[in-house]
């Protein structure tokens, strides 16, 4: 015996025995494909690591699941060692329910990661000082379908312990990386906070290839480029007092972060230890603590790199006039200049003034305001560069 009922003129047709509701009879004749088992497996094992298996087996998104921004890095990180790919973090959000990871990660082990209008213009951006971070993933999507906005952090810090690694070192490195992708036409480039450096740099690496550069946005980089030393450092803690914070630490469930912190202050500063660490990154730690001495590690060899980089006696890297965008945050440090440095190096710079400060700029209600005012101003300068 068939079950049959008409929705909208279809005749929709059931074996006998089945439950047939009024949910059922309206949803879509069709559905997404299923994750590969790969896929589920890999999802299912770094969703348990990072939150619990009630939430998985629940089917929560992450953010329900108790996730956060650094929960999801972690995650990302996990899918990433054991797929043995690098990941790109536009895709993953806190939205996302396990089913919907595991599809995620399909699309990109099969090279489709981003799935915009391939007509649109791509936009190379550079991330802070801790690589790329979910905090910096909103922007991408939010400049959708006007920009394609692809995140680039090829180095792994390993490659930065080596002795002489240097900035510009670092620079051509991109600099070829996003040649790669980008063999011909001109160039929109963008970084954000420490980012900003890197991108004057990476665009001067790209103009002595040969390559148009035709924006590059600064995204609240607060440090003029020109050749002065950072204000000397703020006192690191004693031992003691280090010891005196562990309580407040656990309840702020910050430990691993602050051990790894110490660990790489304190333990892996001498260049030996540092190619040490580096032969030793894969090694399997408890707790998540590999996790974070490894970003712990990248922020501090990132910094080092800066800090060495802006002792030079030479000029800024020459960038095209014109096409230097400064955004400034509306929220910054009282009695700093809103060009921060940057009009003395950069003549030609143009400075638009977004709302929010350094890291709400990134969030709501600020995103749209500040994903419309940069989309704006990359598409201006390639127009123009048309």
């Amino acid at each position: 015996m068939l079950l049959s009922d008409a929705v909208d003129g279809a005749t929709i047709v059931a074996p006998a025995g089945s439950t047939v509701t009024r949910e059922s009879l309206t949803a879509p004749l069709w559905s997404t494909p299923p994750a590969t088992r790969r896929a589920r497996k890999a999802v299912a094992h770094a969703w348990t690591r990072v939150l619990d298996r009630r939430s998985l087996r629940a089917d929560l998104t992450f953010d329900e699941a108790g996730g956060d921004s650094l929960r999801l890095l972690r995650l990302v990180f996990e899918l990433e060692r054991q797929c043995r790919i690098s990941l790109p973090l536009t895709p993953f959000s806190t939205d996302l329910r396990p089913s919907d990871m595991a599809r995620t990660l399909d699309r990109c082990l099969a090279g489709r990661a981003d799935e915009t209008d391939a007509t649109s213009p791509v936009l190379f951006l550079l991330p802070g000082i801790g690589g790329e971070d979910p905090h910096l993933a909103p922007l991408p999507v939010a400049c959708r379908p006007a920009l394609r906005v692809k995140t680039v952090d090829p180095v792994d810090w390993p490659e930065m312990s080596l002795p002489g690694y240097s900035l510009p070192d670092l620079a051509r490195s991109v600099a070829s990386h996003i040649a790669t992708q980008a063999p011909s036409g001109p160039l929109l480039l963008a970084g954000y906070s420490y980012g900003g450096f890197l991108a004057v740099v990476v665009a001067a690496a790209l103009c002595a290839l040969g390559r148009e550069v035709a924006f590059v946005g600064i995204l609240d980089t607060t440090a003029a480029p020109t050749g002065s030393a950072d204000p000397a450092p703020q006192r690191r803690p004693t031992r003691m007092e280090n010891l005196r914070q562990v309580s407040a630490w656990i309840r702020a469930g910050e430990v691993r972060d602050r051990l790894a912190d110490f660990v790489v202050t304190r333990v892996v500063a001498r260049p030996l230890l540092l190619r040490l660490a580096a032969r030793l990154r894969r090694v399997w730690l408890p707790f998540g603590f590999h996790f974070d001495l490894n970003r712990r590690m990248g922020v501090r060899l990132r910094r080092d790199l800066m800090a060495a980089w802006r002792l030079r006696q030479e000029p800024p890297p020459p960038v095209p006039g014109g096409s230097v965008v400064l955004f400034r945050a509306e929220d910054t440090v009282p009695d700093l200049a809103d060009d921060v440095g940057w009009c003395a190096a950069y003549p030609g710079l143009r400075i638009v003034t977004v709302p929010g400060g350094h890291i709400t700029m990134l969030e709501p209600p600020h995103l749209p305001a500040v994903s419309q005012r940069f989309t704006a101003a990359a598409l201006q300068a390639m127009a123009g560069a048309a």
